[in-house]
């Protein structure tokens, strides 16, 4: 579980967005309807689940470049989810510490700080 969240999870927002579609496999979802469904910004759902694909936690709906399906791609990491999902159920805030506890990318939230701005940019 710890090292599942050292190499994968991000954020709060990203463990929810993994935690929800783990319940629901046999679900495709959208960054849309995962963000009704968590009260989250569409853009920042799409970007995460982007991201848990390419990690192969989460396969893209064969035939749709938007929707993404729970799949892990080992049962070891289909395990170490399921870990993850008691574990924060029972034991949220030391999870939520566990996550903000890694070590920051510094590129990568320099990078993002340019992305951010440019798609701000971009709306108004």
């Amino acid at each position: 579980m710890r090292r599942l969240i050292a190499d994968h999870i991000d954020s709060v927002e990203q463990l929810e967005i993994l935690l929800l579609l783990q319940q629901h496999p046999e679900r495709s979802w959208t960054a849309e309807s995962v963000a009704r469904e968590l009260r989250i910004s569409p853009l920042s759902a799409g970007d995460r689940l982007k991201d848990m694909a390419r990690s192969a936690i989460l396969a893209r709906v064969q035939g749709s470049e938007a929707e993404y399906r729970y799949a892990p791609e080992s049962p070891d990491m289909a395990e170490a989810v399921a870990g993850l999902a008691t574990a924060y159920s029972e034991r949220r805030v030391t999870v939520i510490n566990l996550i903000f506890s890694k070590p920051v990318d510094k590129i990568r939230t320099f990078a993002d700080a340019f992305r951010l701005r440019r798609d701000d940019d971009d709306n108004g």
